[in-house]
């Protein structure tokens, strides 16, 4: 049986998706999305070397871990940790957004994957891009569009949706409601399963300046949802966004379940969380 699984993993701030496919065979496939390590705190790498290491994987690997690895937006707190990701654990694939800027991390990401063996193909996504499966799953760039690069980079956060049989799981960076789902929102697939609320829970990732919800009002009462929470220092989830999300019992937080693994097998969706 094929399956799919996201881990929104408890970084304390900012974002990191572990993401596992794994084939009617059981052999795995794996990417992730953002890594918000510092030189001093590195809480995806900590995870996901103890990930790799229990199922008997060396790292740093002698081979690509990882088929895909994405960088949503070039804000730090998605990105600055990827570099040693890269290195340590080798990909496939490295992809990206076009930045609105160039930030330090963003430009040193970008000529360590020119020059490196332990980055395969390296790219800008966006929807007119066709991506490669993802094992048994499927992929589709929602968001952004090519040539569309916007002042806030919160906006240009990839969007991105995987389908396995018949359910799909939304990952969506920090895009917010005014300019990205007031285009987007009609185009959520109708059989999400699972949506990653954007922006950690902030009030303009899920409301619109005149307070109307257009990602929430295209997505089921059945779709589970998860918050990658950001306390220090934006306070992220916002009060009126667990107040929005009320129908959706219970909405996952990694402030308050940690380790928040969400996964199918093409027909339904299942929750669980951990410390460890």
């Amino acid at each position: 049986m094929s399956k799919l699984r996201a881990t929104l993993i408890d970084v304390g701030w900012g974002d990191s998706v572990l993401l596992q496919s794994q084939d009617s065979t059981g052999t795995d496939y794996y990417a992730l999305i953002d890594s918000n390590d510092t030189a001093t705190l590195r809480s995806s790498y900590i995870f996901l070397k103890r990930f790799f290491e229990k199922k008997g994987l060396t790292v740093p690997s002698a081979t690509p871990i990882f088929e895909w690895i994405l960088l949503t937006h070039a804000h730090a707190d998605h990105g600055q940790g990827l570099k040693k990701i890269l290195r340590d654990f080798g990909t496939r694939r490295f992809w990206y957004s076009t930045p609105a800027n160039q930030p330090a991390f963003f430009a040193d990401l970008l000529r360590y994957a020119n020059r490196s063996s332990r980055v395969g193909q390296y790219d800008v996504v966006d929807t007119s891009k066709i991506l490669p499966s993802f094992g048994p799953a499927s992929l589709q760039v929602m968001w952004p569009r090519p040539g569309n690069i916007l002042p806030n980079e919160n906006n240009n956060s990839v969007v991105l949706a995987i389908t396995l049989g018949q359910l799909s799981f939304v990952l969506t960076g920090d895009a917010e409601a005014d300019a990205v789902w007031t285009q987007v929102a009609a185009q959520i697939p109708k059989n999400t399963g699972f949506f990653k609320v954007p922006h950690h829970g902030s009030a303009n990732g899920t409301f619109t300046a005149t307070g109307t919800t257009p990602w929430l009002n295209n997505i089921s009462k059945t779709t589970k949802v998860a918050i990658s929470s950001h306390l220090r220092p934006f306070s992220h989830p916002d009060p009126k966004v667990i107040s929005a999300l009320s129908a959706h019992t219970p909405t996952y937080r990694t402030d308050e379940h940690y380790h928040v693994t969400i996964e199918t097998d093409g027909n339904q969706v299942e929750v669980s969380y951990s410390h460890v």
